[in-house]
């Protein structure tokens, strides 16, 4: 029988067999004669497996260094690793001292220490710091006059300035002068929120200027242009068209003591009747602004541009339009007046397309005043070929919100400190005679101080008012395709404000009327007999007078530009024919 823990047991029945034998004979070469061994179904544990023995490990070659410089290693590490024990053994006590001094002589807030050495970053091998570079460090040869690098990812630890002295030492009293500072043109606070249409000229009013839409993403402006005083014919309103108009490099403030020549001038001109179609064009001419030809601006005029609109009498519709400059190729201009803004698309003679567009709808209804708008010319850049994608190259507002501190004005005296001239700001009085005052009184009188000259039915309006200006902001664009196409968009713009009147003659007038109550509305919203009256806000009678021989020398200048006009039309014309398309809503 078979002991241990075995698959198999011995069975203890043996006449089983043998009666099997009896009873199949011809088994008994396969059972055999000896016993059978029944297989036991119980619950043991399988035998066990017997690992082999790995091979032993080859010798070790023969070490090659020295019993003697283990031994120094093996000191080495011990050194160091009981300078780092006594490391944190120093940081733990000094922390526990730290707690036990008295509340008094703890800081309780940062702001007692030096802004650069408490603001210590809590991970200071952190994988995003940055690494500052000399260029961007306070007090460095680079930081001066230099363009600031852009701050490159690093994995060093977190570097923190401390304070330098300044090296600076005057040894006498003349070097120690105040540096000069170029202090810039203060901008206000845009609104915190979108306003409607009487709030936007509330704003105009009392900033001088509408805030920019902040969509807008703007570069600096590389030159500028603003209107000159140009005269307005008897009879006439701001809604019609004038005789001319100029566009120079000075201002208003500025051209009565340095006057200078107009750089883009234009001449208008408007044909209507019953048995023709009603046509309106202008001849637009500009002196070259360069370098060699700067002394000679008033002398040499470059190509003139040429514009020619045609509409139909019955419906109002344009038959055509085309903007000529002296070129094989003429721009087609489209204009668009939408709900909630106005545009103008053209192709320049570059090939690149651009659009003019308002910073919200044009309207002079129900509080709105065309003087609001600032106007923004879009370029198309790279592959995607609308211009509203691409970047602003030039912009334009009817005021930019400019006043002149340092303007002197000849012949008046401030009626409430008597200082002859007043300089900067002029105020005058609406509803009296000669009453002029400075800003400061100005300023007083509304700070709750008592001014003699200062009654409470005075109400002041500010004479020396920002201008008309056009803002060039890129190097690519031609000065005189931007000037040229925006006089486009401000005829088309008139003629929608045309269009509201004929149809609400009693609430376009209303609200005409509320605009001219304003300081700026009134100067917009003109009419030829505010010239004489003394209680509308103008310039003093020295520019007057400028203004009146600016008339007769634009009058005269009048018949040679109409013949170059015409000259250009006709050029314009046969372009038209060859390449202008027709039939767009005016």
């Amino acid at each position: 029988m078979w002991t241990g823990h075995n698959a198999y047991t011995q069975t203890t029945t043996p006449h089983s067999n043998a009666s099997l034998l009896q009873a199949n004979p011809r088994n008994t070469m396969y059972y055999g004669q000896h016993q059978y061994i029944q297989p036991h179904y119980g619950q043991t544990s399988p035998p066990p497996l017997i690992a082999e023995l790995p091979a032993p490990m080859p010798p070790a070659p023969p070490t090659t260094t020295p019993d003697q410089q283990l031994k120094e290693d093996e000191l080495l590490a011990h050194k160091i690793q009981q300078l780092e024990v006594n490391e944190v053994r120093r940081r733990s006590s000094s922390a526990a001292n730290y707690q036990q001094l008295p509340s008094s002589v703890l800081s309780t807030s940062p702001q007692g220490q030096s802004p650069l050495l408490h603001h210590q970053s809590s991970q200071p091998f952190r994988p995003h710091s940055q690494s500052i570079s000399p260029a961007a460090a306070v007090f460095t040869p680079g930081s001066i006059g230099a363009t600031p690098l852009e701050h490159s990812p690093s994995l060093l630890p977190e570097v923190v300035t401390r304070p330098r002295a300044s090296l600076y030492n005057p040894q006498s009293p003349s070097e120690n002068l105040p540096i000069p500072v170029l202090q810039e043109r203060q901008i206000p606070p845009p609104p915190s929120i979108p306003l409607d249409p009487l709030s936007l000229s509330l704003y105009l009013e009392q900033h001088h200027q509408v805030p920019y839409p902040h969509q807008w993403v703007l570069f600096p402006a590389i030159s500028t242009f603003h209107t000159q005083i140009n005269p307005s014919a008897p009879g006439t309103s701001w809604l019609d068209t004038p005789q001319s108009c100029a566009w120079g490099k000075s201002r208003r403030s500025e051209s009565q003591r340095k006057p200078s020549p107009a750089i883009f001038t234009f001449v208008f001109k408007t044909t209507h009747g019953s048995l023709r179609s009603p046509k309106h064009s202008w001849v637009m001419s500009y002196a070259e602004e360069t370098p060699e030809t700067s002394k000679k601006l008033s002398k040499s005029k470059g190509a003139a541009w040429t514009y020619d609109l045609k509409l139909d009498p019955s419906t109002g519709m344009r038959k055509s339009e085309v903007l000529s400059h002296g070129r094989e190729k003429s721009v087609l201009t489209t204009y668009v007046h939408a709900m909630n803004y106005d545009s103008l698309r053209f192709i320049g003679p570059d090939g690149r397309a651009y659009m003019w567009v308002s910073s919200t709808r044009l309207s002079s209804m129900n509080g709105s005043r065309y003087d609001t708008l600032r106007h923004a010319l879009f370029t198309a850049v790279g592959n995607i070929p609308d211009p509203l994608y691409g970047q602003i190259v030039a912009d334009h507002a009817y005021w930019d919100g400019y006043v002149n501190e340092m303007e002197v004005h000849d012949g008046t005296i401030c009626n409430g400190c008597r200082t002859a001239p007043i300089n900067g700001s002029l105020w005058r009085c609406k509803s009296c005679v000669n009453h002029e005052i400075c800003n400061t009184c100005r300023t007083r009188s509304l700070s709750g101080q008592v001014i003699e000259s200062i009654l409470p039915m005075c109400r002041f309006s500010l004479v020396n008012l920002p201008d008309e200006t056009i803002y060039i902001r890129s190097p690519n664009v031609d000065p005189a395709l931007v000037v040229a196409t925006l006089q486009i968009l401000k005829d088309w713009e008139k003629h929608t404000l045309r269009g509201e009147k004929s149809r609400d003659s009693q609430g376009f007038g209303a609200n005409e009327e509320w605009a001219r109550s304003c300081d700026l509305g009134i100067k917009a919203h003109w009419r030829a007999e505010d010239l004489n009256r003394k209680d509308i806000p103008r310039e003093p009678d020295k520019i007057v007078a400028k203004t009146s021989k600016a008339a007769a020398s634009a009058t005269e200048a009048v018949p040679t530009l109409a013949n170059l006009a015409d000259a250009g039309l006709k050029l314009g014309s046969i372009h038209a024919r060859n390449g202008s398309t027709t039939g767009r809503e005016g």
